[in-house]
């Protein structure tokens, strides 16, 4: 048996241990706490905004953590196409990137196109939340409109090159999302990646999720532009900021059922005129 053999098995390991090395000095360096199991996940989960270069060696590539990718209740559809779906189906279109959080209340996408409305008017929708600050078309507005959906609009930055995204717009954001009176809600920015995922991502904090299924969610929607800020910022965001209305509307999962799938409470009858709504 030859001795050079058995170097090839030994690089692949020294090569991931020099990756979570200098991930941790990357996190270090930026002033976030470098724990194992953030580190570990950085290392191993794509981020657009965190370097793979080590030294010489080049880009080290990522391997998957073991477990799941997707959350059930939140798998992404196969697209309909009208090849394929059934006639009565044919003029309805999802947006790209949506996904049913709760199912029955809360939904979340990307920008809605005009293909795209029949698809809403189908779920019901009562409240649309858009979260970029671009005025909204007049057909867009038409739609709503036409639809009876109220619309309000909160313009959360996005995360690039740091945290950006302000408390204070996560928490309108936020009640508006938790009041049972605006459901079914439709959460969107305009690739229902980052904006849209910090929001569902702090939403499934509030529900008692473990932060390992709120990252596979927000990657499974974000892939492969997760931004590695993002899960600074949900993860670190200030729950007693809207723990208020999140227990009025009994959002809050007790401890004895927390690894079970959250629950939809009834409907309460707290209402949200306390937040301006964006006329339609």
């Amino acid at each position: 048996m030859s001795i050079p053999d058995a170097q090839p098995q030994a690089q692949p390991a020294a090569r991931s241990s020099s990756l979570f090395n200098t991930v941790k000095d990357f996190l270090l360096s930026l002033g976030v706490p470098a724990s194992n199991n953030v580190t570990q996940h950085t290392a191993h989960c794509h981020h657009e905004d965190v370097p793979t270069e080590v030294g010489s060696e080049g880009t080290i590539p990522r391997t998957p953590l073991a477990g799941p990718r997707i959350l059930p209740e939140t798998r992404t559809p196969s697209p309909i196409t009208e090849a394929i779906a059934p006639g009565r189906l044919r003029s309805l279109f999802p947006p790209s990137n949506y996904g049913a959080v709760v199912p029955g209340s809360v939904y979340r996408s990307s920008y809605p196109q005009e293909k795209n409305y029949d698809f809403l008017k189908s779920l019901g929708v009562k409240t649309i939340i858009t979260l970029v600050p671009e005025e909204i078309s007049p057909e867009y507005r038409d739609f709503m409109r036409g639809a009876d959906i109220q619309h309000f609009q909160v313009h959360v930055n996005a995360n690039k090159g740091g945290v950006r995204v302000q408390s204070c717009d996560m928490n309108r954001a936020l009640n508006i999302v938790l009041d049972r009176t605006n459901h079914p809600i439709l959460i969107h920015c305009n690739k229902g990646k980052h904006r849209t995922g910090c929001v569902v991502a702090t939403l499934r904090r509030l529900q008692g999720l473990d932060i390992e299924l709120i990252r596979e969610e927000y990657h499974t929607y974000a892939d492969p532009k997760a931004r590695f800020w993002d899960e600074v910022f949900f993860e670190h965001f200030d729950l007693n900021t809207v723990m208020w209305r999140a227990r009025q509307e009994e959002w809050i999962v007790s401890s004895s059922d927390a690894d079970a799938a959250p629950p939809s409470p009834p409907p309460s009858p707290a209402s949200c005129s306390s937040l301006a709504r964006v006329s339609t």
